[in-house]
């Protein structure tokens, strides 16, 4: 786990060279959780110097080959670390790195400049990928513009293949702390052999490459914190406190016997939730919960299964359609979904469909500039608008409904309809496979996501007509609250348990089971501790959240009655307002949990903002 020096004497000599420089309280995002304890390790690397060269036509070839020749040796470069790891997350992020480095759209692009241009391979391979790089930074989506680093990395390990520079591996000495500006992926997956007790970056968030790999790791890792290699220096004693985001450069002696006894702590306490994973989340007194993960793509499906997820709830199909040149192909909806099927496998997978528009564009779409987009043209309504592409998503998924138990999930249903135009353009691309003799599914089940206030108060009609319900509280907040949740002047508005949204989820819960359809949640609110009980409580019977939110969910519903969290719920509802709310369920669990409150939920681990 995160084992490393203490708050002993086998730190003193560190003190005396700290105590020469001030002390420093740092902020970033935590990516990673953990607490970690250590001298630091500082790697600043410099970005490969780039020579433009002019090379004859007859010399192209050549060049051609000599470009290829480097994707390959970068390509068994990443075979040869991913050969040294244990199976897990972090092998898969390796191996798309390599797909990467196999990319048509990049290795043609850089052709052409070599032979259009007359460039030499390391001008042509910086042009094309300064293009995507450009691309990814532009984009609206926080998790497509930090693959732009991914990309960075890959072009630096390229351009050292074709300039002859291979730069020393990370050495860093057990029980250090890691800090960079960033790091790739490669050099993330070379820690786990080193034993470094946490990693400190100047760049990235909690969706970048390298922290999904710490996670997957269990590195405690802090990321964001600008100027972060002009504050630490090789050898300064550091705090790396993963769980709140928060890094200490040269602490006093005091606060590391504090983070020590606070590290020692958290990695007991995740042990022995950790240790459950296999087990159901079924209370003390028999209520079963269905704990699922809400996935982004396929490379965090074996964490979420490792931490005990009992398949997928949320699958956001959309990730496919961005900063690419083409639309994805009806083949490629069906090799997707069958292989995580077959990963997943015997557990469900529920697929929603492009849920495209918003804060989440894409450049294949023609999307008019829009004064309120999250009203506008998005999701269901977008998908229904370019109904070819969405055709070609529903056949490559209802053929790979014959490969395990997959389901197709609406986005933004907002009327009886919408409801039934979805359920007619499903219909047609069951016709179009059975007319051209291919193999599809038959009996998938359909559900919907509630996101707006008037799919909540219909819901008992729109439980009619689908096999399953999941709220997305993520909009449903924002929409029944009239706040932009990503308006940080109206953030203090942003009211999970305001009686308005309570009632709404309840009433969705009483429709489902009036119509006995199973009723998830896969807002941000499922993963947050703080609020598992009253969801429970509420008549939610399905939870779906990232995978690192699941160990810690299951060991509160594990301990707890069904009676208790109805009990919790029910008071929640008598609120007046959403701060008295807040007031009185964050007291209770605290009070019961106390430690699950540190090791997981929404206030700490920053997920995905959507659904």
């Amino acid at each position: 786990m995160n084992d490393g020096p203490d708050g002993g004497s086998g730190f003193s000599g560190l003190y005396k060279v700290a105590a020469l420089r001030i002390r420093r309280d740092l902020e970033g995002a935590a990516a990673s959780p953990g607490v970690g304890i250590g001298p630091a390790y500082v790697v600043d690397r410099r970005r490969v110097h780039v020579p433009r060269t002019k090379i004859e036509r007859e010399e192209v070839e050549a060049e051609i080959q000599r470009f290829h020749e480097a994707l390959r040796s970068c390509r068994q470069q990443l075979e040869q670390i991913k050969a040294r790891l244990p199976h897990g997350e972090h092998r898969q992020i390796l191996k798309a790195q390599q797909m990467m480095l196999r990319d048509p759209d990049l290795i043609l692009h850089t052709e052409t400049i070599i032979r259009e241009e007359l460039a030499n391979a390391e001008w042509a391979l910086t042009a094309t990928t300064d293009q995507i790089i450009a691309t990814l930074e532009n984009a609206d989506d926080k998790y497509f513009r930090e693959r732009g680093s991914d990309i960075a990395f890959l072009t630096e390990n390229v351009l050292q293949a074709l300039l002859g520079d291979h730069p020393d591996e990370l050495d860093p000495p057990t029980g250090s702390v890691v800090v960079a500006h960033d790091l790739s992926p490669a050099d993330t997956a070379r820690l786990h052999r080193c034993h470094v007790v946490g990693i400190i970056t100047g760049v990235g968030g909690r969706t970048s490459h390298s922290a999904i790999m710490a996670r997957s790791l269990q590195i405690p890792a802090v990321v964001g914190i600008e100027d972060i290699l002009a504050i630490v220096d090789s050898g300064d004693l550091v705090v790396v406190d993963g769980v709140h985001g928060h890094v200490i450069v040269r602490p006093e002696a005091e606060e590391v016997a504090h983070h020590a006894g606070q590290r020692d702590r958290y990695n007991a306490f995740e042990q022995k939730v950790r240790k459950e994973h296999a087990f159901p989340a079924i209370s003390t007194d028999g209520l079963h919960v269905t704990v699922r993960a809400n996935l982004a793509i396929s490379e965090e499906l074996d964490l979420a299964l490792r931490y005990g997820a009992e398949g997928v709830g949320l699958y956001r199909s959309e990730y496919m359609f961005m900063n690419r040149d083409a639309l994805p192909t009806e083949e490629e909806h069906y090799r997707t979904a069958k292989l995580v099927l077959h990963r997943c496998a015997p557990y469900p997978v529920v697929f929603r469909t492009f849920d495209l528009g918003s804060d989440k564009s894409s450049e294949l779409l023609d999307f008019e500039q829009e004064n309120n987009p999250a009203m506008g043209m998005r999701s269901l309504r977008l998908a229904l608008r370019e109904r070819g592409m969405f055709l070609a998503q529903l056949r490559g998924l209802l053929r790979a409904g014959v490969h395990g138990p997959l389901a197709i999930m609406l986005p933004l249903v907002g009327s009886v309809d919408e409801l039934e135009a979805g359920l007619e353009v499903i219909e047609e691309a069951r016709d179009q496979l059975a007319t051209a003799g291919m193999a599809h599914s038959e009996d998938l089940a359909i559900g919907i996501m509630v996101e707006t206030p008037a799919a909540a108060l219909i819901a008992d009609i729109l439980a009619r007509r689908v096999d399953f319900i999941s709220i997305g509280t993520n909009d449903l907040i924002q929409y029944t609250l009239a706040i932009d949740r990503e308006n940080e002047a109206v953030a203090y508005l942003y009211q999970p348990l305001h009686p308005a949204i309570l009632r709404l989820i309840k009433s969705v819960a009483e429709a489902g089971a009036r119509n006995q359809v199973p009723v998830s949640l896969c807002g941000e609110m499922a993963a947050d501790p703080r609020y598992t009980w009253v969801l429970i409580g509420l008549g939610v019977t399905e939870l779906s959240m990232h995978p690192s939110a699941i160990p810690v969910i299951k060991n509160i519903i594990r301990s707890s009655t069904s009676a208790e969290m109805k009990a919790l719920a029910e008071r929640a509802l008598q609120a007046q307002s959403g701060r008295e709310a807040e007031d009185l369920v964050f007291a209770a669990m605290h009070a019961r949990f106390p430690e699950h409150l540190l090791h997981g939920g929404g206030q700490n681990s920053g997920g995905d903002p959507t659904p």
